[in-house]
């Protein structure tokens, strides 16, 4: 395989799979849909006929965490092995996305998905897949609704139902041939043969940090992690927490602490975090461990209820404006929900901070609005908040009350 061509992997993929659901549907009645690579938009206005489309949405190019190390030959740099994520959405004929036609055509694009890379045959013509070292997979995944909430936020973009999968591994290599090796008994410096003066036994005192978990599994800034698995004690080692690199503090074989403090809060929000563990090696490069999960937290200071009134003279119900202070309550990008509990019920459920109010880079501050229209009934709730899908462990109790 041309290894200056895997540059146009990425894009050979969509081309492959646009190719193989156009090559199954075009002519199956009473649709016959067309096939897009596109954000998961309407192209007309409701209502307005066109032809029924399915569509295909790259929307996250992901490191292949088990395949960061494998190398196309050994003692060579490796290359990148990616893990392109779809979405698969349909509309019909009047260019919505969520009616039992749309939902034929979602059902009908996902049958043509399946098994899709069984077949090498399948590739060719794509030059830059045709012989990937390794066998591309195809596998659907969970399209939650805190996925395609995150996705298609925005005034012009709306909830669509679509279905999720992934296709991995993708190879992007250096286009460069890979140095051969030298013969050795030889001092290619001096151009001297120098026999058995040129041999050396090479041994590494391990094969490098081994990751197995976290303890514990959750954490907000401040808290000391401890990383689990094999080799922990090795010099010269870093943790990289998500964006972050930070130096260890204690370390023994089976164990290693790091506390998370010195985090960039414009960079790092709460959330599912990769953790991994990194050693630089003496003669320049440097190999790093698998990666773990850590579900970091936010963490609410205080809470306090900035503006409080009644919907009416008659209607005691009440709205207003709540303040909180804290750290990684969510930036302008993050999802955040804010709850109010009530006997062990939730009884209102706010998904947007205050449209007024724009939180500050450092997620220090965050504000929400409870609306007339969502007005409640006075006294005291619970208040939960919870960013990225990670609920602060911190709850509050507000009185609720119109003076």
């Amino acid at each position: 395989m041309p290894l200056a061509q895997t540059g146009l992997a990425v894009g050979s993929v969509s081309r492959f799979l646009a190719g193989i659901l156009t090559t199954a549907l075009w002519n199956v009645p009473p649709y016959n849909p067309k096939i897009t690579v596109q954000r998961p938009q309407a192209d007309i206005a409701p209502g307005t006929n066109t032809s029924p489309r399915i569509n295909l949405f790259l929307y996250e190019v992901e490191i292949d965490g088990a395949m960061r190390n494998v190398a196309l030959t050994p003692g060579s740099q490796p290359p990148l092995w990616v893990v392109l994520h779809y979405l698969v959405t349909a509309f019909d004929g009047l260019g919505e996305s969520d009616t039992p036609e749309s939902h034929d055509l979602l059902g009908m694009g996902m049958q043509g998905l399946l098994g899709v890379f069984d077949a090498a045959p399948g590739l060719a013509g794509y030059t830059a897949l045709a012989d990937n070292p390794e066998p591309l997979k195809l596998t659907f995944d969970q399209a939650t609704p805190d996925l395609l909430s995150r996705l298609m936020q925005g005034p012009d973009d709306k909830f669509r139902c679509s279905a999720a999968f992934q296709v991995r591994p993708v190879l992007i290599a250096q286009p460069q041939l890979p140095s051969g090796l030298q013969l050795i008994g030889v001092n290619y410096l001096l151009g001297k043969k120098i026999g058995l003066a040129g041999v050396h036994n090479f041994v590494l005192p391990s094969l490098g940090p081994q990751l197995d978990g976290t303890q514990p599994s959750a954490v907000e800034l401040g808290d000391t992690l401890t990383l689990v698995g094999d080799y922990l004690d090795a010099p010269n080692l870093s943790v990289n927490f998500g964006s972050a690199v930070l130096t260890p503090g204690m370390q023994h074989r089976q164990a290693l602490s790091v506390v998370l403090d010195g985090l960039d809060a414009t960079k790092t929000s709460a959330g599912n975090i990769s953790v991994s563990i990194r050693q630089q090696l003496p003669n320049g490069p440097a190999i790093s461990s698998g990666i773990v999960g850590v579900l970091l937290l936010p963490t609410i200071f205080s809470m306090t209820i900035v503006a409080i009134t009644k919907v009416s003279a008659v209607n005691p119900n009440v709205y207003g404006t709540i303040a909180l202070t804290g750290k990684l309550l969510g930036g302008a990008g993050d999802y955040v929900e804010f709850a109010l509990v009530q006997n062990g019920a939730v009884i209102l459920l706010l998904d947007s901070h205050d449209p007024a109010f724009i939180p500050p880079s450092n997620q220090t501050q965050q504000q929400f609005a409870i609306p007339e229209a969502s007005a409640i009934a006075p006294g005291l709730y619970f208040a939960v908040l919870r960013v990225n899908g990670q609920q602060a462990k911190q709850t509050f109790t507000l009185d609720m009350v119109a003076p």
